[in-house]
């Protein structure tokens, strides 16, 4: 009857050191399923997709103050940013923060503004603006590997006119749409 007891007990000792592999294995597993899918969420935050806030009036009527575009990287891994494109960008003097703008010019483009005016390579453009610009500018022809940015609201725009033209490397993405937000979201094109 000792012995019965002594086997009965190892069986039950037996099976709770099994449970408590079991549950060690199970929860070291869920550790490196939660490492994995954050190393995942953060290369694809990286490298091919990130939310970027809108930070003032410069791109009305297309985008408003504090509205949040999904902004990929990808296409310009196989293209080159072309004209009428909303970028997410860098400036020289402040690296750290971004900017939403509008690619009007690209390399070789001459830009100028005469009598509210935009032209570009000398043809009136019309396109993609709030109102008649303020002011005068370039000529300025656009430099090898550069772009020339604007923000659609020409007159509240901090953008090349200011800064000059954007290094190909300071542009970070492409705005694809709105996200936020939810009641105005939105493709761009």
């Amino acid at each position: 009857m000792k012995n019965e007891n002594n086997k009965e007990s190892n069986i039950a000792d037996s099976r709770i050191e099994l449970k408590k592999e079991y549950v060690k294995r199970e929860r070291r597993s869920l550790f490196l399923l939660l490492i994995a899918a954050a190393a995942v969420a953060l290369c694809l935050r990286f490298f091919v997709f990130e939310l970027v806030r809108v930070d003032g009036r410069s791109m009305e009527q297309t985008l408003h103050n504090n509205e949040y575009v999904f902004m990929e990287r990808v296409t310009y891994w196989f293209r080159e940013p072309d004209f009428g494109d909303i970028i997410i960008c860098t400036y020289p003097d402040e690296p750290g923060k971004t900017f939403v703008k509008r690619i009007i010019g690209t390399v070789n483009d001459e830009i100028l503004i005469r009598g509210g005016v935009l032209y570009i390579n000398g043809e009136p453009d019309y396109t993609h603006f709030k109102e008649p610009m303020f002011g005068q500018y370039g000529p300025f022809i656009v430099p090898k590997d550069c772009f020339f940015v604007m923000g659609d609201n020409r007159n509240n725009s901090s953008d090349s006119r200011v800064v000059g033209p954007i290094a190909k490397e300071r542009v970070l993405g492409k705005a694809i749409f709105v996200v936020w937000p939810l009641s105005q979201i939105r493709g761009l094109s």
